[in-house]
């Protein structure tokens, strides 16, 4: 579960402050699929960046199953980070020249859980939970659009993480592939996943179990 309680963030600007987020307070459920919409400029990606601990807050409450994670330093959120969270991008943010394989396997390396071959045994189930096993051996330059978002979407599952933090998933993919991907997020939200998607789409916001509207920072 994830608590957010009156988060505020500041960003300077030359000589002035912008108030990029204001008294957001959220709470998202275990096994929900929430979208987060928003207009560009209106605080959507900066409470994705406090949602996925990439940035910090400047007060208020974050809670990931119950941790405050303000009271942690850089390694520990870091932990917490690799642990809890998969990340989906718009763009993918595959390594081009290595292998499927090899980018899903990626999460593995930094939990010192598991040698090399169960990594790779647990790589090459995700890809087959995503529908794009056959592909493993490809470098990922040679895959499409569709392709690239399945095996981001199998690298984000595979350390089992408590939700996954979608980016505007779909917003590189034609409408086919588009319908295609969030079909897949669904079956993966059925299947008991947290899914939290960051979009101006309706059509995709549409899609999920509840959305929610930022404006100018603040939750509408």
């Amino acid at each position: 579960m994830i608590e957010i309680s009156k988060l505020n963030k500041y960003y300077k600007i030359g000589n002035d402050k912008m108030h990029a987020l204001k008294d957001i307070t959220l709470n998202i459920q275990n096994g929900e699929m929430l979208a987060i919409m928003g207009k560009s400029g209106a605080g959507k990606s900066t409470l994705m960046n406090m949602i996925g601990l990439l940035d910090k807050y400047d007060s208020g409450s974050l809670k990931i199953d119950g941790i405050e994670v303000s009271m942690l330093g850089d390694s520990k959120l870091a932990k917490l980070r690799n642990e809890k969270i998969g990340f989906v991008m718009q763009d993918f943010s595959l390594l081009e020249q290595k292998t499927v394989l090899m980018n899903v396997m990626l999460p593995l390396y930094f939990n010192n859980k598991y040698n090399f071959s169960s990594m790779k045994k647990i790589a090459m189930e995700m890809l087959r939970r995503v529908g794009i096993a056959e592909q493993a051996n490809k470098k990922a330059n040679q895959l499409s659009g569709g392709q690239k978002q399945r095996v981001a979407i199998a690298r984000a599952i595979v350390n089992d993480p408590s939700f996954i933090l979608a980016d505007e998933p779909t917003g590189a993919l034609d409408t086919k592939t588009s319908a295609e991907i969030m079909e897949l997020f669904k079956n993966l939200n059925e299947n008991g996943k947290t899914i939290i998607i960051i979009t101006h789409d309706m059509g995709i916001a549409q899609a999920c179990q509840r959305k929610i509207e930022i404006s100018d920072g603040k939750i509408i």
